[in-house]
């Protein structure tokens, strides 16, 4: 049942390398909380329910607990819909994947296509942008360097997306870059977009978080502070239009774009 204005509520965390049992746990309690709180749309980190640095870990072991995880997230989503990162294997392949559960099913799972630094000696590089459709609304999902590139936004938008959905696990020294990303992805498509950032240090790494909510005119609905732990909550609209002038899907001339 998709309506017009939607509650999203961003998880800003510090997830632990390895561990994915407390990982589970937190995510867990953040989805029954926000039942409770009637959120239609909730959106945890980039590689949450892992740590960022599994190629420090054994990788193999923390892949393998994560599909039980996986189970019992889309156990405890029954009301609500659930964007989150972790590792997945699938058909001999490693990615760096956001899984999106709803209403108590897998609606699908998109793997990283940007990787960045030394991401590609532990993932390999997912190929399609696809878009998922939900009781949040049709979400268009890429994952932290991902945001970095206009092309994947303007994708997900033109097949369907009504909002953007960003995950990260961003560290210094980036976090201007991330809110002009954050800014700039959802007014040049006129879309809302969410971008829920962790925080922690891990292996000298330091994650900030800052994460936020824009509306379709890249304004912001809400924002967190940096290396805080909370959860943030604001509504957006989906069929949102941008202003009376500014029509930039329609005033596009592809041809030229070649």
């Amino acid at each position: 049942t998709m309506t017009e204005e939607i509650t999203v509520r961003v998880i800003q965390c510090a997830p632990e390398l390895g561990n994915v049992q407390h990982n589970v746990q937190l995510a867990e309690q953040a989805i029954k909380d926000a039942e409770a709180d009637s959120v239609d749309l909730i959106v945890l980190p980039e590689l949450f329910l892992s740590g960022y640095h599994i190629g420090h870990v054994d990788a193999e072991e923390v892949i393998n607990s994560t599909a039980d995880a996986i189970d019992r997230l889309t156990a405890a989503a029954s009301k609500t819909t659930v964007v989150f990162g972790t590792p997945i294997e699938s058909d001999g392949a490693r990615y760096n994947a956001a899984v999106v559960l709803d209403e108590g099913e897998l609606a699908g799972t998109y793997y990283k296509t940007h990787l960045y630094g030394n991401e590609e000696s532990v993932f390999d590089e997912g190929s399609v942008l696809p878009v998922f459709q939900t009781s949040a609304g049709t979400l268009g999902i890429q994952i932290c360097y991902d945001v970095e590139f206009p092309e994947v936004a303007r994708q997900l938008t033109l097949a369907g997306a009504d909002i953007l959905v960003t995950p990260l696990a961003n560290m210094r020294p980036f976090q201007h870059d991330q809110g002009v990303y954050g800014m700039a992805r959802a007014l040049e498509n006129i879309r809302p977009h969410v971008i829920c950032n962790r925080i922690g240090v891990e292996r000298d790494v330091d994650f900030f978080g800052a994460s936020a909510i824009y509306d379709e005119r890249g304004r912001t609905v809400v924002s967190a502070g940096e290396n805080t732990m909370v959860e943030l909550t604001g509504t957006v609209k989906l069929a949102a239009d941008g202003a009376d002038t500014l029509q930039y899907i329609d005033d596009r001339r592809p041809a030229l774009y070649e």
